[in-house]
């Protein structure tokens, strides 16, 4: 099943490519610097522009960030459009009758964010994992560790589901939904680095094992995303890059992640 989130193409460069780090610049210049980049790379006047020197930059790299920049505008908004509210995703867990808890703080003027996506995800998982007669841990307390062939890795920090155990998985994923009611913060931009961090140690195991793993990310909360729209485009980088396999936003969750799921494990089984 195809991913709304997906651009093939891009993909197809494959994660290591110098593509990604090119775009990585691009995305760390503030406020009218990026504008001015783009600019400057649509209509270069090469003698006095300090980025193709500076960065060794050709008309065919250029050509590349111009175009990927811009089909990636068309996603953000897609993603934007998909985020749910608090009180959208409680309402899709009462019509499925999914229960959820609450992040309690000991501040009473701090929100008391609900657990619904948590919830969501793990339930589908089970529904389908049941389909499958397959184990899974959707509450892991340690970290997930394979060690194939003599290749071992341990993630560098606690995931949020795995299947079939924390031991060997090949489907893993992470759960970041943010309801609070103020404009989101550095948590935002943590998790990006949380999950980029995750994704490219993945890789690269299953590079030495030749053991393939399915890292999955759901990300929800409309007031927060919608004030870090940047961390939420790197989402999306982190997803053609090949960092992220499968990348689920709001609704997209509700009518995508059980279908996605089914095919990775039916595919798992036939093998």
């Amino acid at each position: 099943m195809k991913n709304k989130f997906t651009l093939e193409s891009w993909r197809k460069l494959g994660w290591k490519a110098p593509f990604w780090e090119l775009l990585r610049f691009y995305c760390s210049l503030r406020g009218n610097e990026q504008k001015d980049f783009l600019k400057e790379l649509s209509a270069p006047k090469k003698g006095e522009s300090k980025w193709w020197e500076l960065l060794n930059l050709n008309d065919d790299a250029a050509k590349l960030v111009i175009s990927y920049c811009s089909q990636r505008e068309q996603l953000l908004q897609d993603a934007l459009a998909a985020l749910r509210t608090e009180e959208e995703a409680k309402a899709f867990c009462r019509s499925e009758s999914i229960e959820w808890k609450v992040t309690k703080t000991q501040s009473k003027d701090h929100h008391q964010s609900s657990k619904t996506l948590i919830a969501t995800v793990g339930t589908i998982a089970e529904r389908v994992c049941k389909n499958f007669d397959e184990t899974l841990d959707t509450d892991p307390t340690r970290r997930c560790v394979w060690c194939i062939d003599n290749h071992l890795h341990v993630t560098a920090r606690n995931l949020d589901g795995a299947i079939p155990t924390l031991r060997d998985p090949y489907v893993v994923w992470e759960i970041k939904e943010y309801w609070g009611k103020t404009s989101g913060g550095s948590k935002m931009s943590d998790a990006v680095y949380e999950c980029h961090l995750v994704g490219r140690e993945i890789r690269e195991f299953e590079e030495k094992s030749q053991h393939k793993i399915s890292h999955i990310v759901f990300l929800d909360g409309k007031e927060q995303w919608n004030a870090r729209k940047s961390d939420l485009a790197r989402f999306i980088d982190l997803h053609n890059q090949g960092l992220i396999d499968h990348l689920f936003i709001g609704r997209t969750i509700e009518s995508d992640w059980e279908a996605v799921l089914t095919d990775l494990l039916k595919a798992r089984k036939d093998c």
